[in-house]
């Protein structure tokens, strides 16, 4: 027997997914700019490849809430701020605006990024599997 979803319930998973779709987008941005300063030879962005990795597997597992993905999303952000920031050529500013984009749920425009479309594509957004 099948057990059917109230509606308010599924509803609250649709907006729930949606949300982890946009941290997915913005977890492609943030690996797109950790690759980018890895290129420019940034030093200090190590630490946030742990992060990264965390997230993405938390995105791909269906079975995290975007509460608990966006925090720990926080922290890797703040790492590449800073690092970027305190380079000399730094682009904090093209950074930032992508990450204005991907919380909007603008992927046009961020797959117009090769680096960003193809971060988002290995990052595995699944949908909702698990259970409340």
């Amino acid at each position: 027997m099948i057990e059917q979803v109230p509606v308010a319930d599924a509803s609250k998973f649709q907006q729930e997914e949606a949300v982890v779709r946009q941290y997915a987008l913005r977890w492609a941005v943030l690996a797109a700019w950790r690759d980018a300063l890895v290129e420019r030879q940034i030093p200090g962005i190590a630490s946030v490849d742990l992060g990264l990795k965390r997230v993405r597997i938390k995105i791909a597992s269906g079975c995290f809430s975007a509460c608990e993905i966006g925090c720990d999303l926080s922290p890797v952000e703040a790492a590449l701020t800073s690092a970027d920031a305190s380079s000399s050529s730094n682009s904090v500013d093209f950074w930032l605006d992508l990450l204005g984009h991907a919380m909007r749920s603008e992927s046009e425009r961020l797959f117009k990024v090769p680096a960003v479309k193809f971060r988002f594509a290995d990052c595995g957004v699944p949908g909702c599997r698990c259970g409340s």
